[in-house]
């Protein structure tokens, strides 16, 4: 073989490498969670167990995924856990290679355009169930234009598969849009005489099979019909979905390289307009309303988009062929991903096992530890953690997957410290409070924090760089904060660590300065907390708590 013949195995090989990151998504412990309840108990989840709204009914969409998350880690803990996602967005590379190139698209073109669609997926590269998702859609996007030479041979395999999907996840509703977009594409063709009716029928026929197969589940039809009797692309009113930002509309900072692909993908389809497949453009249009509507939706589209992108580049800069380029695109490509994989690297992002720093670990010890008092409130973001660490001793108030709107909507008003805030948390009994001092999503301080610093009736017992632990200051609970209380500046010095952390990580956070402002002026760095102010009032120039720190401080700073 030549040197040349090696360079796509060295291209995969680094796309592993890059995706092969420590567990941080938050939602991958109430996966862990409930496949160990599934496990253990053999028999499913259809309230909302873990939490306290124990009795709100619960549709564990991922079960199996749950099962295989769970299966993996008691094999070989978080590592094993961990590969799976270098797996399976690695498994999705080579598909998308093998079948671009199958189709006679130049190695030339494939590497660096499937690259680009990679990279922009990078987002997701996540140990949820939405990986589950990313493999079947782009086996679904094959068979369906297989099926146009096979026929039915190639699309039954979309009832089995269906049936899987839909015990996996949820967005198994996604593979009845791809049949429908590929359906309107086949009428389109029908009616130019490029197709037979019969092949229409065949395939209507396997499109209801499909929708059949996603009943067979042990919820029935609930599973399917998740994201279409709960999620409106454009009026998001589950405050579930409020507090997070992947189902907002994305702009270009957070998702570029989406932008770039979509904007790609656009000019090549008016290049060859003439001579398009009309399938090619309603899936663009399609994929384009979804990547805009809601953040979530960006990295999918820009992984589908790699198995079009490709042939339509080659087409439409049949250049790009040429010999003399192959060399160029080639090394190039592998630049780029080498060069990415140091970055990432640098930016500690690349490793095993799991990112210790995103979750309230010593905390949690310190809670087991001491057996300090339920009920508990926690942050949102933590929630599936604290219930795989704590479940059955303790239940969490509120994780990524709870349906109560009153426990949704509570937290939001006591993070924010909204007036009922005190009142929420005595309504609900609560004794012990585990959060963090900055929003994960945009770095903006916790409003809570002040309020439970200059409350009377907490006291704040324990603090790290990440979490801070809170007990009701009252005399039945004398023995937890008698003799323990640390100065109320340890708050402030946590959010001071945590919002530099997440600063270094991701530095379009938002909000980041002012909590990083915020922290410094509690904890009498002056002159940092005007830096800080002034850096934040660039980005939003309302802001009044900015305003007046700007305002003031410079007349309190000694010259």
């Amino acid at each position: 073989m030549r040197t040349r013949d090696y360079l796509p195995f060295l291209a995969i090989g680094l796309f592993f490498l890059l995706a092969l990151r420590p567990i941080e998504a938050f939602d991958t412990f109430w996966q862990l969670q409930s496949g160990k309840y599934i496990w253990q108990t053999k028999s499913f989840i259809y309230t909302d167990l873990f939490s306290i709204a124990a009795e709100v009914p619960r549709i564990e969409h991922c079960w199996l995924s749950d099962l295989i998350f769970y299966g993996l880690y008691s094999l070989g803990g978080y590592g094993l856990l961990g590969l799976l996602k270098p797996l399976l967005m690695t498994l999705c590379a080579v598909l998308l290679w093998c079948w671009n190139r199958r189709r006679g698209v130049a190695s030339t073109v494939v590497l660096p355009v499937l690259g680009l669609c990679l990279l922009a997926s990078e987002a997701s590269w996540l140990v949820r169930p939405q990986l589950w998702t990313f493999v079947l859609s782009l086996l679904y996007l094959h068979l369906l234009f297989a099926g146009r030479e096979r026929g039915m041979r190639a699309w039954l395999w979309l009832v089995p598969l269906m049936a899987l999907w839909a015990n996996l996840h949820a967005a198994c509703v996604f593979g009845f849009v791809l049949v429908g977009l590929f359906w309107l594409g086949e009428l389109i063709r029908f009616f130019r005489r490029q197709t037979t009716g019969a092949s229409l029928v065949a395939l209507s026929l396997v499109g209801m099979l499909v929708v059949a197969a996603a009943f067979i589940n042990p919820y029935g039809y609930k599973i399917p019909m998740i994201l279409f009797g709960n999620i409106n692309l454009h009026d998001i009113d589950n405050p579930g979905q409020l507090l997070n930002m992947e189902w907002l509309p994305p702009t270009f900072a957070q998702v570029s390289l989406f932008y770039v692909v979509m904007a790609l993908w656009g000019v090549v389809i008016l290049l060859r307009l003439r001579r398009i497949d009309p399938m090619e453009a309603i899936f663009y249009l399609a994929f384009l309303y979804m990547g805009l509507s809601m953040i979530r939706h960006t990295t999918l589209v820009a992984l589908l988009a790699g198995y079009f992108l490709p042939g339509g580049v080659a087409a439409a800069f049949p250049a790009l062929a040429q010999p003399r380029l192959g060399p160029w695109l080639r090394w190039g490509t592998l630049a780029v991903l080498a060069g990415m994989l140091v970055l990432r690297g640098y930016q500690g992002f690349l490793g095993v096992g799991l990112k210790e720093s995103e979750y309230p670990i010593a905390a949690t010890d310190f809670l087991q530890r001491e057996q300090l008092p339920a009920p508990l409130y926690n942050s949102y973001d933590w929630g599936g953690y604290l219930m795989w660490r704590l479940y059955p001793d303790y239940l969490v108030f509120v994780d990524g997957r709870s349906d109560s709107p009153a426990t949704f909507s509570a937290s939001s008003l006591v993070d924010a410290r909204r007036p009922e805030w005190s009142q929420l948390l005595d309504d609900y009994k609560i004794n012990t409070i585990m959060t963090r001092t900055c929003f994960y999503d945009t770095g903006a301080p916790l409003n809570l924090i002040d309020g439970l610093s200059r409350h009377p009736g907490w006291a704040l017992i324990y603090g790290d760089d990440t979490a801070l632990i809170f007990v009701r200051r009252v005399e039945p609970l004398r023995q937890y904060w008698e003799g323990r209380e640390l100065p109320m500046t340890q708050a402030y010095a946590t959010m001071r660590a945590e919002a530099a952390r997440l600063l270094a990580e991701d530095d379009s956070r938002t909000m980041i300065h002012l909590a990083l402002g915020r922290a410094a002026l509690n904890l009498g760095e002056l002159s940092e907390a005007l830096h800080h102010y002034r850096r934040h009032l660039a980005f939003d120039p309302q802001n009044r708590e900015a305003q007046n720190a700007v305002k003031l401080l410079p007349g309190r700073i000694a010259p």
